[in-house]
């Protein structure tokens, strides 16, 4: 029996709120370059990057065979191609829709194990030649190579040649004590073109034909045929089965490899850089990341960011400034790399440090909550009491002016206790807000813990859509008010 593991996912599942992670981090368009159309990809990489639970050694387990995959990616491909292939045409031309008839299923599973045996073929020729050096692909080179060889082909294409049933069936009975039929055997169907086959054929042979008008034997005879063949049409179709599953789950794991290949292809043509994330749970650092989705969107290089952060437990990064200085940009960037960090993949970053390997969760403000409204604020909450019954110890949590479908002074308080209690709790939190009274408050209260992030600007009021270290400020009624000065002599 041929075992791998490509991925090590185990029995993990998605986050209870995978749609809106999906969602917020635009995680679609990251998808959509590493898939290049193809489902099964698609699909695969939505499970890895949206599971729940992952630990440090999954992380490197799988960084160490996607390296693998970047440097042998023509043999990956093929196997892929070859897995995905003989899977679907299998599934297309093979039709046992009645598993009460016994020819029925020896006929179809034994066309299944011809035309898989055909594509076992292919990947013999593929895996053999093979240069893996990872744990996860060596493991399934060993396996495969250890179970499938050019005698088990020939043997398997055999077996299903000769239980096709072109020629009709031989099968022996007896008769026992009772005149009732015992112990049914299935013949090997004989060789026509032999010569020990023409050589008995010269010996006298008795034959007895069955009246076309004799319906009763014509019954008998067939329930006959289904009892012999009863006897190999579950063997046959567990084999079958078990054949279809292993084309099925290798070309689901090689898809996750494949996805890896294309957005690498991708960053190298733009020219943004690569790096495998580290894992120290005493450091959150990256420098120059760049906003994947925004550089998918884009089709060029967006602005990097960078940040190091000392760890003692968990952290909040606030996040306050300006609109449209680049501070939704920083959160969704900084989310994707986490999600891709811990799926094993390349980070588009120069360097990428994480403190712990957790899942990622946002509570962003949606559109039809921006008004003030009771109804809307409770949903809001809703929303996040659904996050919070899923967090764990070492997870992130991502907020984007949450909690603002109320008045300030009711947000801020909201807002201080739940940072508070996620920190409390072992959660990072990354929180985009322009609650005046949150920040006076919280972040001096937790200034061991906490960091505050601003936009950039320049000494003349140039925007760089970087976010640094600050302070708090008591806000941008002044250049806010030169705008409009400048506005109005504009217009005069």
């Amino acid at each position: 029996m041929i075992e791998f593991d490509l991925l090590r996912l185990g029995s993990s599942q998605k986050i209870s709120i995978a749609d809106d992670v999906r969602t917020d981090l635009e995680l679609d368009k990251i998808v959509s370059v590493a898939s290049k159309g193809d489902e099964l990809v698609a699909k695969t990489w939505f499970d890895v990057l949206l599971s729940k639970k992952t630990s440090i050694e999954d992380v490197r387990y799988r960084q160490e065979a996607v390296k693998d995959a970047l440097a042998n990616r023509e043999v990956v491909t093929k196997m892929y191609q070859i897995a995905k292939e003989g899977y679907e045409k299998a599934y297309r031309e093979v039709f046992i829709f009645r598993l009460d008839d016994p020819r029925l299923v020896v006929y179809e599973a034994s066309n299944g194990i011809k035309i898989l045996t055909d594509y076992l073929e292919k990947l013999l020729g593929i895996v053999s030649n093979a240069n893996f050096t990872s744990r996860a692909f060596k493991g399934l080179v060993e396996s495969f190579t250890s179970n499938i060889d050019e005698d088990f082909i020939a043997k398997a294409r055999e077996i299903s040649e000769t239980l096709w049933l072109g020629n009709g069936v031989d099968f022996r009975v007896e008769i026992g004590p009772l005149n009732n039929l015992v112990n049914p055997v299935l013949l090997v169907p004989k060789n026509e073109r032999s010569f020990l086959n023409r050589l008995l054929s010269m010996e006298k042979r008795y034959t007895y034909k069955l009246d076309p008008r004799d319906e009763a034997g014509s019954t008998i005879i067939d329930d006959m045929i289904k009892w012999v063949l009863s006897r190999v049409a579950t063997p046959l179709l567990n084999a079958f089965d078990r054949l279809m599953d292993f084309f099925k789950d290798l070309a689901r794991q090689l898809s996750f490899y494949v996805g890896a290949i294309n957005l690498s292809d991708f960053l190298d043509e733009l020219g943004i850089p690569k790096t495998y994330p580290m894992v120290d749970s005493r450091r959150f650092f990256f420098e120059n990341l760049y906003p994947l989705s925004l550089a998918v969107s884009s089709k060029s290089r967006p602005v990097p960011s960078s940040l190091e952060i000392n760890v003692d437990g968990s952290f909040a990064v606030i996040i306050t400034g300006v609109n449209k200085g680049g501070k939704t940009t920083f959160l969704k960037s900084v989310g994707q790399a986490i999600i891709l960090a811990r799926a094993g993949l390349f980070v588009p970053a120069d360097s990428f440090i994480v403190p712990t390997t957790g899942a990622v969760f946002t509570h962003f403000l949606r559109e039809e909550e921006i008004t003030f409204s009771y109804g809307k604020f409770e949903e809001e909450v809703k929303r996040f009491k659904k996050l919070a019954e899923s967090l764990s110890r070492g997870d992130y949590v991502l907020m984007d002016e949450s909690f603002v479908s109320t008045n300030h002074v009711e947000a801020s308080v909201v807002a201080e206790n739940v940072v508070s209690a996620l920190l409390d709790s072992g959660i990072n939190v990354l929180y985009i807000t322009f609650l005046q009274d949150f920040l006076y408050r919280f972040v001096p209260k937790n200034k061991n813990r906490a960091v505050l992030l601003v936009p950039e600007r320049q000494s003349d009021g140039t925007r760089t859509f970087k976010l640094v270290k600050g302070s708090i400020q008591p806000g941008y009624a002044l250049e806010l008010w030169k705008r409009i000065v400048e506005k109005q002599q504009g217009a005069s």
